[in-house]
């Protein structure tokens, strides 16, 4: 039985919706669904009554949850006994402060508990400066942000960018578009900068700070418009597209990238666990 499969019916029971099950697991709606759908078949039942304002378990549902606990629980256990070998060692390791957002820091997190007697130093940046230190070896490894997609390093996955706004957020007729934006080098700001421009958009900062939480604040309470990916989008806000006069944009690629003739085994061990993830949808 798939496991991943599990672990989402497990999110959808315990947050009794869909859309809570997108925001533990960091999934979307629609890869919820069909891993749920996907479920269901290879067991015959139906494990949900679905409505528009609600999602119980059934009988059988309730029967598989608690089985879905255990499962899930030993084998957390089994591989943290048996499938790590204990290492030692120092990790430099290094990411945009949205990725440490995602299901990324459970993997993380995880080696880190079963690797105890492994160091893992964590910098939080900017992509375009961490990339010149994992070039020189000062970074270990590092997980990085390509708008557009290059296809440099690993390539982990890809996102679509949108402009956020408020659900209430109304377009200013006459001026410019405020913006709350990471300052320069942040990639989403030159995308959003460059796309404007190039539409012929006033535009003016309303907000620029190093915190993506303080940006996703500022937009949800209405102050200003932002890009980033779709998986940012939150309850209360609302994407802008062409039919209100925004640009389209490109796609945030997730690549993986490391130190050149990295030798360090417990980063090597590390970079294994990440890639093990691939195929399981990140956001």
């Amino acid at each position: 039985m798939n496991l991943e499969l599990l672990r989402t019916f497990i999110a959808v029971a315990e947050g009794e919706s869909f859309t809570a099950a997108t925001k533990s697991r960091h999934l979307t709606q629609s890869t919820v669904s069909h891993q749920i759908k996907r479920l269901e078949e290879s067991l015959e039942q139906q494990l949900f009554h679905r409505t528009t304002r609600s999602c119980r378990l059934t009988d059988d549902g309730d029967v598989l949850y608690q089985y879905a606990k255990k499962i899930i629980q030993l084998c957390d256990e089994v591989e943290a006994r048996f499938k790590e070998k204990p290492l030692q060692g120092h990790i430099n390791f290094a990411a945009p402060e949205d990725y440490l957002s995602l299901p990324f820091s459970r993997v993380l997190a995880r080696f880190a508990r079963i690797q105890k007697d492994v160091e893992i130093e964590i910098t939080v940046g900017l992509s375009n400066n961490i990339r010149p230190e994992v070039d020189t070896g000062a970074i270990d490894l590092a997980i990085l942000t390509q708008i557009p997609p290059t296809g440099e390093g690993t390539p982990l996955y890809r996102d679509p960018l949108v402009w956020l706004a408020s659900k209430d957020f109304q377009v200013p007729t006459n001026g410019p578009i405020p913006l709350a934006l990471v300052p320069s080098p942040c990639l989403y700001r030159k995308t959003a900068l460059t796309a404007l421009e190039e539409a012929g958009m006033a535009w003016q900062i309303a907000l620029s700070c190093h915190s993506h939480e303080a940006i996703k604040a500022a937009v949800e309470s209405g102050l200003a418009v932002t890009v980033l990916t779709q998986k940012d989008l939150r309850p209360g806000m609302r994407i802008l597209d062409e039919k209100e006069g925004f640009p389209r944009l490109g796609e945030s690629e997730i690549s993986l990238h490391q130190a050149p003739n990295l030798a360090n085994e417990a980063a090597q061990q590390l970079i294994q666990q990440i890639l093990e993830q691939r195929d399981t949808p990140l956001f």
